[in-house]
């Protein structure tokens, strides 16, 4: 099947993964000293070192904090196997945490990492045991990545009571770091004859409590509403936007408190999963591997599968073809999500990261020291594509998967 990206549905609930009227905006801004990298780079104005620069990248929770609230409300039961009210809400601030460091990680950093936190919520619904909560799970994950050297530090935040902005909750982070710039891994080194390899996003790593469902911090919208069931939409209006079809509004056959097919969670556990950090992996990689070899880290969030495309080729006549044709099986839980919707194969690509949310695109001759690595963190992994030439400008990403074929450009 040749497509472009197929995120219909998903639109349709006011949201984007591919937020291309995002990309044309800043099409003027300056790309920074590392135009290929995975993060925007820029000279350390700061201390106006000319060897180093900084990072700073701002990111959230996004839909998932309601999610999060629709079930503390429903949780008042916790006799269903679902989280406790406090594990929920520092989970939300490690899914907040994470879509930053992983994504300055993917760029060679490793810390120090400056972190302030922005929360709006709306007082009347968000009381304020869970702002601490919150607060408390920030710091959870800064000392948790603290035991493995990557030093992260609070400097402070805002939490703004904005209920006529905010319908429930909002949880976002920014963080900087500086680094060398002969440390940078500059995605734009992506090149033909690299191999792609993926490291899982399910199971249970070394430094998690707990197995994780894979389900990161990306497609929350239409995977809270295409699993949950009417009953929520009656009861919690609040958690989404009045402008969404009903029809489309907590259209699923679960409550949070079923099982989800084919796996020992249920269906809230599984939802609510914390996204899982990949740093103390990122560092093992970047400790055991030299940096020559690291062509690119891929952070697999907004865009899933096809999130690649944005980056290598630059410069070349002929763009980057990133075939991968050896994916982990489907987890469970978007296996459950397309099955209760029917959503296009194409489109679940392109918004879930279906199985492996990291890819280190390296030459094929450091392939075992990055599946090393990846036992050592107690990660499944393994070789699930390579790169490969195009006979004209621009990147292509085709997944060859059982469930067809698909082309992202």
């Amino acid at each position: 099947m040749n497509t472009q990206r197929h995120d219909l549905r998903y639109q349709s609930r006011g949201v984007s993964a591919g937020k291309q009227e995002v990309h044309d905006a800043i099409t003027r801004q300056d790309e920074g000293l590392f135009p290929g990298a995975f993060c925007k780079i820029v000279p350390d104005d700061l201390t106006g070192d000319a060897d180093t620069c900084l990072v700073m990248h701002a990111d959230g929770a996004g839909t998932k904090a309601s999610l999060a609230y629709l079930a503390s409300r429903e949780m008042s039961l916790d006799t269903s196997g679902a989280p406790t009210l406090a594990l929920t809400w520092v989970g939300i601030a490690q899914d907040s945490l994470v879509m930053n460091l992983d994504d300055i990680a993917c760029v060679g950093s490793l810390g120090p990492f400056l972190i302030s936190n922005t929360i709006g919520r709306n007082a009347k619904l968000i009381p304020g045991e869970v702002i601490a909560a919150i607060v408390n799970g920030y710091q959870a994950v800064c000392d948790q990545l603290a035991k493995f050297n990557i030093p992260c530090r609070m400097t402070g935040g805002e939490t703004a009571d904005v209920g006529d902005l905010v319908r429930t909750i909002i949880v976002d982070s920014t963080v900087i770091a500086r680094l060398r710039r002969d440390r940078v891994i500059d995605a734009g080194r992506m090149a033909p004859g690299d191999v792609i390899v993926g490291f899982s996003s399910t199971g249970q790593a070394a430094w998690e409590t707990r197995p994780n469902s894979g389900i990161g911090s990306n497609g929350l919208t239409s995977a809270r509403h295409d699993l949950l069931g009417g009953d929520y939409r009656s009861k919690y209006p609040e958690t989404y936007a009045p402008e969404i079809r009903q029809s489309l509004v907590y259209c699923g056959p679960y409550k949070l408190t079923d099982p989800l097919p084919g796996d020992s969670m249920t269906v809230g556990q599984a939802l609510l999963s914390p996204t899982r950090t990949y740093l103390p992996l990122i560092k093992r990689l970047i400790e055991t591997i030299p940096r020559t070899d690291l062509h690119g880290l891929i952070h697999c969030s907004g865009g899933g599968q096809s999130k690649i495309v944005k980056f290598g080729g630059r410069g070349r006549k002929n763009g980057n073809r990133y075939v991968k044709d050896n994916l982990f099986p489907v987890p469970p839980l978007f296996a459950a999500i397309q099955q209760a919707t029917g959503m296009g194969w194409a489109e679940m690509y392109s918004v879930y990261n279906m199985g492996h949310r990291l890819e280190a695109i390296v030459p094929s001759h450091v392939i075992d020291q990055c599946l090393a690595a990846a036992r050592d963190c107690n990660i499944d992994a393994q070789v699930v594509g390579r790169v490969e030439s195009r006979d004209e400008p621009g990147n292509e990403v085709v997944v060859k998967s059982p469930h067809g074929t698909f082309q992202y450009r």
